[in-house]
């Protein structure tokens, strides 16, 4: 008996050093707002490039905007493109405003967020890459659902979960 709450005692005592002393990673998570429930999660590091894109719902054309992850895990707007003023269009701004190639683009936003939300739509045709290069798979989030991005240092992965979709 001893010697079973001893071993017992080790084994709880080695699983708080793993714990405590695993370094934390910071995260890209796709959550529902309601739940918490985590959808998607992807590693990510601080000055790391959100961009999301999606097809505007009454305008029916290209919005993109882009985030980039900052040392206290919250994420900067520094960009967002559009090809016409309407529903949802920033109508004052700091920032710096150019029209390239057919988009209006405004630039130098700095405007900081914990979370970055919408309704999610299969239908918007949405996309989220990171640095430009690893895209994610916004099929797997659940159709006509509240999404909440936010970025999240754990130690441990959190747990990938398709409920609902």
């Amino acid at each position: 008996m001893k010697n079973k709450v001893l071993l017992a005692i080790v084994i709880i005592g080695a699983l708080f050093v793993i714990w405590y002393f695993f370094p934390k990673q910071t995260y890209l998570i796709f959550a529902s707002p309601r739940s918490d429930e985590v959808y998607l999660h992807e590693q990510v590091e601080t000055g790391d490039e959100i961009e999301i894109a999606w097809t505007h719902s009454v305008e029916h054309t290209p919005w993109i905007e882009r985030f980039r992850v900052d040392e206290k895990g919250r994420l900067t707007l520094i960009e967002t493109r559009f090809q016409s003023y309407g529903a949802g269009t920033p109508e004052n701004t700091n920032g710096t405003l150019t029209v390239e190639n057919g988009f209006i683009v405004i630039t130098d936003l700095n405007e900081t967020y914990e979370t970055y939300n919408w309704i999610h739509s299969h239908d918007a045709d949405y996309t989220v890459t990171i640095d430009h290069h690893k895209e994610i798979e916004t099929t797997a989030l659940p159709d006509q659902t509240p999404i909440e991005i936010k970025v999240k240092r754990l130690r441990f992965p959190p747990i990938f979960s398709t409920k609902g979709a």
